[in-house]
């Protein structure tokens, strides 16, 4: 078996929550999302889903991100990035919905006349 120094960072998690005895089932159930979610995150498919889980086992496990990252800061960096494109798309839907309010009002407007 290779050392977790060999595996790249995807490899390097599956490793850490099958020692931790830890399925996917159990983050997916946590994330409130299916397994298959779960699974294209460990596999490179999700990067937003995958630092969750580092994130994740940060919290619940003690994992340090050292461990899965060659760079511990990527987690940090990856979740502020991942919250400012959350910011953005908050903003985004409030400028819509304020624009379907005035659509609204004029209609309403219009039924009155």
């Amino acid at each position: 078996m290779k050392k977790n120094s060999d595996l790249d960072k995807h490899s390097r998690a599956r490793a850490i929550l099958k020692s931790l005895n830890v399925d996917q089932n159990v983050i997916a159930d946590k994330f409130g999302v299916n397994q298959s979610s779960i699974s294209l995150a460990l596999n490179g498919k999700n990067d937003k889903t995958f630092l969750r889980i580092v994130a994740l086992l940060e919290k619940e496990y003690g994992v340090n991100p050292a461990d899965i990252f060659e760079d511990p800061k990527t987690v940090s960096q990856g979740l502020q990035e991942q919250l400012a494109e959350i910011k953005a798309e908050l903003a985004a839907s409030r400028e819509e919905l304020k624009q379907v309010l005035e659509g609204m009002e004029e209609l309403k407007g219009m039924l009155k006349k």
